[in-house]
Formats: C-alpha cells, sequence, structure tokens
C-alpha cells in the first residue's frame, strides 16, 4: 500500500482535534449550550484506495466542557470515528461519529465537516445529536463545532 499523501496527513492532523460536549441536564423542552473541548492524539488506518486516491479512517479520545444557557455546566468524555470520502462525491469532506458519555447520560453525534483552511487545519462540523441514555434518553439535537489547533468549540440545542 502507498503512504497516503500530504493531503490526506492534513485531514488526519485537523480530525484529531474534534470533539465535543453537549450537556442535556434533566431539564425539559428546548436547550441551548455551548461547549470547549481537548482530544488526545488518534490512531489512523488507510492509504491509497482506487486510482491513487487517498483514504483514511481515524479513532480519538477527549474531553469536554459544556455550559447550557441558564449557566449549568458538565464534563464529558468522548470517543470519535472519522471517514474521509472521495473527492466530488460528497458535500463534506469526511463524516464523523462520536459516543459522548457523562455523569447525566450518554448521546452520539454524527456530523459532516468540512475545512475552512487547509493550511492551518481549520475545520467546521454540523450534524445531529442523538440522546441514548439518562438525561439524554430519546432526545434529539442539533451540533456545530469548529476546531484550530488541538482544541474545539461549538454550539448546539437539544430538543424536548
Amino acid at each position: 500500500m502507498k503512504k497516503p499523501n500530504s493531503t490526506l496527513s492534513g485531514v488526519i492532523a485537523a480530525l484529531s482535534m474534534i470533539g465535543m460536549a453537549a450537556p442535556a441536564f434533566a431539564q425539559s423542552g428546548d436547550t441551548t449550550f455551548t461547549f470547549t473541548s481537548t482530544s488526545n492524539a488518534p490512531t489512523t488506518v488507510g492509504g491509497n484506495g482506487k486510482n491513487g486516491v487517498p483514504y483514511s479512517g481515524m479513532h480519538w479520545t477527549g474531553s469536554s466542557v459544556g455550559k447550557t444557557s441558564t449557566g449549568q455546566t458538565t464534563k464529558a468524555s468522548f470517543s470519535c470515528v472519522m471517514m474521509t470520502q472521495p473527492p466530488r462525491d460528497s458535500l463534506f469532506e469526511f463524516h464523523m461519529l462520536c459516543d459522548v458519555t457523562a455523569s447525566d447520560g450518554a448521546y452520539s453525534a454524527a456530523m459532516g465537516c468540512q475545512f475552512i483552511d487547509q493550511a492551518t487545519q481549520e475545520v467546521s462540523c454540523i450534524g445531529g445529536l442523538y440522546g441514548t441514555s439518562g438525561a439524554y434518553a430519546g432526545r434529539r439535537g442539533t451540533i456545530t463545532n469548529h476546531a484550530k489547533g488541538s482544541a474545539s468549540s461549538g454550539t448546539g440545542q437539544w430538543f424536548q
């Protein structure tokens, strides 16, 4: 297998910094929030696929802090996986799925992501939230995520 090219390496570096926390707390109705997170170094797989087009997948973990519009905060840990998309094959350059665990429950986030500036490894993502247990069970929401360096931040909203 050929070694991935520098574009693939750039994708890998940028993805290693994305993570999230989307605090729900035991509230009814819509809940808006912000978050900051830090990611650990990723484990990467991949290479060059059909016609030499690079592809990759990776897995990483991290921690985050979320804050609701009412000022309540929660800490969480996350585990994410991603895979790049073939050129000109989709709206997003890569897709990501994260499982998040907090003291008040757990949820998953599915996102599509694009580079804002590949030279500086700046990335933005948008996606959906899917509550799986605790205060998040059965809830759905939306999330945005912006990453640069080893940190990311974003906003979102849980719906009833």
